[in-house]
């Protein structure tokens, strides 16, 4: 993790004491030979326009190396987005790998119902964008399964929030997460895993099959959010 190393050598030259921590999150979290597409989360004391010139150029280096955005605020906002983000504080819980500084992770604390209420607000979101998409771009195979592309990943999201809803396990195999899910949540789940074998596991879909799970979809995606809705934590 030669980049990783210099990355964060190039942090603490231009923060000093000023870094609290960084930390990788994501499935990637805990890879050694990780090389690109590293999710980090970089948290300061305090977070100044000066501070964010002084790091411009290291994360723009970083991004250059086929890495996300770092993620990065100061430790008051790091304490205060336990709400807001259920979700993503969530999933950072259960995988994650602190690189340099304090265990932060180890201190997050998720409310099912803001958790709840977050996984209602994305599928909200979604169904949303989708339909608007829909409408743009039924007529074109080579959209819509882009179009499904993105919405598996978004799913897969609210998915292993409900099994943390449910103290459940989750599964780290999209089509394991999606039967894990169906045991809580009423959808397709035949059509939902051959989306995420088209995502994930270089599957394709014939004409047919695109046809029906374009319109499976929606009606999975109005079925969960009403499920999703009723639920009380």
């Amino acid at each position: 993790m030669k980049n990783l190393d210099k990355f964060i050598d190039d942090l603490r030259d231009n923060l000093g004491d000023n870094l609290v921590t960084v930390m990788a999150f994501g499935s990637m979290a805990n890879v050694e030979e990780a090389k690109n597409n590293l999710n980090l989360m970089i948290v300061t004391n305090t977070l100044s326009a000066e501070d964010l010139y002084a790091i411009s150029k290291p994360v723009q280096k970083w991004i250059k190396g086929k890495n996300p955005i770092p993620v990065i605020m100061n430790i008051e906002e790091w304490y205060s987005s336990f709400d807001v983000y259920a979700i993503e504080y969530a999933d950072i819980k259960s995988n994650y790998r602190v690189w340099y500084g304090q265990d932060l992770a180890q201190h997050i604390n998720v409310n099912k119902y803001y958790l709840r209420l977050q996984c209602e607000s994305e599928l909200k979101n979604l169904l949303l964008k989708y339909k608007n998409n829909f409408i743009l771009n039924v007529k074109s195979a080579k959209y819509m399964k882009i179009l499904l592309a993105q919405t598996i990943k978004t799913i897969l999201v609210i998915f292993r929030s409900v099994l943390r809803l449910y103290d459940a396990e989750v599964p780290y195999r999209a089509v394991d997460i999606i039967e894990q899910a169906s045991h809580y949540l009423t959808f397709n789940k035949v059509s939902m895993a051959k989306v995420a074998k088209v995502r994930y596991e270089n599957d394709d879909y014939t004409k047919s099959e695109l046809l029906f799970i374009e319109a499976e979809m929606l009606k999975d995606i109005q079925a969960i959010l009403k499920q999703v809705d009723a639920m009380k934590f």
